[in-house]
């Protein structure tokens, strides 16, 4: 444990300081205890009743936030760090330290005990991970001896008398050397990040009492700062009113007739448990042409509790998301204000005496303005190596949490809900379907799945991509017009599969979690006239990229090639607005092109024409 005082925002102890992760400041490196050494009569308790029942805890707290700038003992306020990597070297002398309790001093970094002016030591560059999450030092004084110079080891290779080399007539990782003092014993860090023979130690540096658990994975070396190293998996609720019982199944009556009329296989896919389960599902789904998704959604409804999907790890990450989505959905798209207290909608209509430009997005979707929200952000648990849900590590030091931290924001936003009709129309196009046919095969194949297939449902509909990129425009254009910068807006995607209709909507929003609410820049231009004026100009700007024609014709391209027409100069996103970590996006589905149909060509082809008109004085 550490006695520095760090300075770090409330919001970003969920992301990306949260539990598990590094954080690197004024030349020193820690890592995020774990929520077990927080000190909770400082610790304020989150309400999110929806979000808890979705994760089955019993409820949420923030981080706790230090009051002021004096405190050296674990019950102070504040989040406890843990001084990481433990191994430390002296910029001056070049000796390598390990770190102990006798170097820290409260208010100052750990200091070279053999310099005369003592100057502070820095950590190594270098950790290693495992699958499983686990975390620990390089073996420095093995790796100092795992290529001796000379065959005897006097000092056996277990000494710590290390020193870090730099050498001046190399460059990279060959110039950086570790030494061994007592036996001249020393290896250059060239082959270290393709080091695979060292076994991971299973250690867990930010948990209390961290004990070397039995782990059979390799040890992977990489620098402290990678993006490797750290995948944190949240999840995030807007605060929305309790639904009402509609009296019946979230589905259309046909389908329910369709499913109930199998009655044997039904009523066996109801008793049913596990692998049986799923085959029973599969059977059903055929025989009564309906989705395997809607008869979870019927069983749930009928039994009056969820039925685990089967798909082991992220499936029930998926189905939290997929809930939350659903509720927010219907709680925004039902055209009627809101007035609760931590949520303002004002459904808005289009003006009478309407452009033919302003007549055609009328078609396309609706807006609702929200001049308040409440956001709950929470930390579920983390990953290294790769994003996989099938390994994460919780947050706490058990396996299970009765409690997660959480951070509230409040902000603004705009939410645009597009029309059923014409989407579907757009969908059946032959040519738009084998354009998204190619995405969705990719993220069969991505490592991203787990994560991605939270966002989008089972199915990867068309409409996803397209909406996803409009976000990104829209965000993008926003940022010019509303106050706000790119980073300050963030988006929620509707484009689900499943239940009466599809969704089909966007929401970008503003929330800061220093502040109860915002200003009203962003909520001002959810007006109908500047929203039209924003709309065409994300449509100009997104018509055009100085990258074209490559970026427009290139084929797959971005993380794990699930973007078509969309680069950093013309639609990608801070990774910290985007919602799929800036993948699903494509501008050809938005405007057209290649043989394809945009969405919102129609629009485009109507301001091209009115703008001709007035050029030529027939406006």
């Amino acid at each position: 444990m550490t006695n520095r005082k760090l300075r770090v925002r409330q919001a970003q102890t969920i992301v990306p300081f949260g539990v598990g992760a590094i954080l690197e400041t004024q030349g020193e490196s820690f890592v995020a205890a774990d929520t077990g050494r927080w000190y909770l009569a400082k610790s304020e308790v989150v309400e999110s009743p929806r979000l808890a029942a979705r994760l089955k805890v019993s409820g949420f707290r923030s981080a706790p936030a230090a009051k002021n700038d004096f405190f050296d003992n674990d019950k102070a306020a504040g989040v406890p760090c843990v001084r990481f990597p433990e191994w430390l070297f002296c910029g001056a002398c070049r000796r390598m330290v390990r770190w102990n309790n006798l170097l820290e001093k409260p208010g100052h970094p750990p200091l070279c005990p053999s310099c005369p002016r003592n100057p502070a030591l820095v950590p190594m560059r270098f950790v290693q991970i495992c699958p499983r999450g686990h975390m620990d030092d390089v073996n420095w004084p093995w790796w100092a001896h795992s290529r001796p110079k000379v065959a005897a080891q006097p000092c056996g290779g277990k000494n710590e008398h290390l020193s870090f080399l730099v050498d001046d007539t190399s460059m990279g990782l060959e110039a950086l050397r570790v030494h061994c003092r007592r036996c001249d014993s020393g290896r250059d860090l060239l082959n270290l990040l393709d080091h695979k023979s060292t076994h991971c130690s299973g250690k867990h540096p930010w948990k209390r009492g961290s004990a070397e658990n039995v782990c059979e994975e390799k040890a992977l070396v990489v620098p402290r700062n990678a993006g490797n190293l750290y995948y944190p998996v949240t999840c995030s609720a807007l605060d929305i009113p309790a639904p009402e019982d509609s009296g019946g199944p979230p589905l259309d009556p046909a389908v329910v007739d369709r499913i109930r009329e199998e009655h044997h296989l039904w009523q066996a896919f109801l008793s049913a448990e596990g692998a049986k389960r799923r085959t029973l599902a599969s059977m059903l789904a055929d025989d009564a042409k309906v989705t395997e998704e809607e008869l979870f959604i019927l069983a749930t409804y009928e039994t009056g509790q969820e039925l685990p999907v089967g798909r082991e790890g992220f499936a029930e990450a998926s189905s939290h998301a997929e809930e939350l989505s659903r509720e927010e959905w219907e709680a925004l798209n039902t055209r009627v204000p809101i007035t609760e207290k931590n949520l303002v909608t004002r459904p808005l209509s289009w003006p009478e005496g309407r452009t033919a430009v302003q007549e055609l997005l009328r078609e396309r979707f609706e807006v609702t303005v929200a001049d308040r929200l409440r956001e709950v952000r929470t930390l579920l648990g983390f990953s290294r190596v790769t994003p996989s849900l099938n390994s994460l590590v919780p947050v706490t030091g058990g396996p299970r949490a009765s409690w997660l931290p959480a951070v509230e924001v409040f902000g603004e936003g705009i939410f645009l809900s597009f029309d059923e009709d014409l989407l579907a129309a757009w969908e059946a196009e032959p040519s738009i379907r084998e354009r998204v046919a190619g995405i969705s095969w990719e993220l069969g194949q991505a490592f991203q799945q787990e994560r991605l297939l939270g966002v989008t449902g089972p199915k990867l509909l068309p409409r996803m991509p397209m909406l996803h990129t409009f976000s990104h425009l829209f965000i993008r254009q926003l940022a010019f017009e509303s106050g706000y910068g790119i980073a300050s807006l963030q988006e929620r995607i509707y484009a689900r599969p499943g239940g009466r209709r599809h969704q089909a909507g966007v929401l970008v929003y503003t929330s800061a979690g220093d502040t109860q609410g915002t200003l009203g820049g962003l909520a001002a231009q959810g007006a109908p006239e500047p929203l039209a004026e924003t709309v065409l100009r994300l449509l100009e700007s997104g018509s055009w990229c100085s990258n074209d024609p490559l970026c427009s014709e290139h084929g797959a391209r971005g993380p794990a090639a699930l973007n078509r027409a969309a680069c950093h100069a013309c639609t990608l996103l801070p990774e910290t607005s985007c919602e799929t970590g800036n993948t699903l996006l494509d501008r050809v589905l938005l405007i057209g092109g290649n043989g394809v149909p945009g969405f919102f060509q129609p629009v485009i082809e109507a301001a091209l024409d009115r703008a001709a008109r007035t050029a030529r004085g027939q406006a």
